[in-house]
């Protein structure tokens, strides 16, 4: 028997007022809602300063049975819901860029602000920190790198935006992470002067991707180009709003190339701190505190 919408968004309804409920029952002082068990540690991080006092539980969605639904999409269900005590946790994706109401803190909504959680591991200036401790046998600078993939990707990023934007399916975020994800990094003669081997092999990935896309106008990328400079997202930085996997992988990669297979244990996973300051993060904490009192 089929379940129309309706019933299945009163049935989410349900098991967000059972949680509330529960966790209010239980004792604890607020329930975050996250997208997947992964996703705690970060949240945990961002938010240990305002919860050292209080006693917090953090559900991860569980998908159940065959139907095919994200965790971010099952969460969103929950919207409505949200209060104080019911805090929704949840990836960015593309939702601010794309202009998607009622996703912000007011609604009870903590979100990333870069793509994902995993590119706030990929934050340059942490990351190169924190290698500086293990660099041994070849010299190479995550701050010089990762700014260069940017400027490398910004412009296919934006006409891939335009497209989404515009439901043109030409060049996707898959394609244009394809681009990324075919350079695998594991050789060392395309490390030297901080990974210039990788970043032409990636530019010329996108450019044969472009080639066999239908061009955009130029008055539709440029809205879009304006509406990424209205968020800060820059040549510079917008390695930070592509997908979070696509970025953390090419830089474990690297990392292992560099190092060993622990790069990701030693250098990637502890580079994280949120004492780090630039904007995505502090937009984060700042939505901690306007919410959690």
């Amino acid at each position: 028997m089929a379940v129309a919408n309706n019933q299945l968004n009163a049935f989410e309804a349900a098991i967000a007022r059972s949680i509330s409920a529960g966790t209010i029952l239980a004792g604890y002082d607020i329930c975050f809602r996250v997208e997947d068990a992964m996703d705690i540690a970060f949240w945990q991080k961002t938010l240990a300063s305002k919860i050292r006092n209080k006693k917090v539980k953090f559900f991860p969605f569980v998908q159940r049975g065959s139907k095919r639904i994200t965790g971010k999409s099952y969460i969103m269900k929950h919207q409505k819901q949200a209060n104080a005590s019911y805090i929704l946790c949840v990836d960015s994706d593309f939702d601010i860029i794309l202009g998607k109401e009622n996703f912000d803190a007011r609604h009870y909504i903590l979100q990333t602000y870069t793509y994902s959680w995993e590119n706030h591991y990929c934050w340059h200036e942490s990351l190169q920190h924190t290698w500086m401790q293990w660099q041994k046998n070849i010299p190479f600078d995550f701050t010089v790198f990762l700014p260069a993939l940017s400027s490398v990707i910004y412009d296919a990023f934006a006409i891939m935006l335009t497209k989404k934007r515009l439901s043109h399916k030409d060049f996707t975020l898959d394609a244009l992470c394809n681009a990324i994800d075919k350079v695998q990094g594991n050789q060392k003669k395309l490390l030297f002067k901080n990974g210039e081997g990788i970043l032409s092999a990636i530019e010329n990935n996108i450019k044969l991707m472009l080639s066999k896309a239908l061009s955009e106008t130029t008055e539709e990328v440029q809205y879009t180009i304006q509406r990424l400079n209205e968020l800060g997202i820059t040549r510079s930085n917008c390695y930070l709003y592509m997908q979070g996997h696509t970025i953390f992988n090419l830089v474990n990669r690297i990392g292992k190339t560099l190092m060993d297979k622990s790069f990701g244990h030693q250098v990637l996973i502890p580079s994280f701190s949120v004492d780090s300051e630039y904007i995505e993060l502090d937009k984060i904490k700042s939505d901690i505190r306007n919410i959690i009192k």
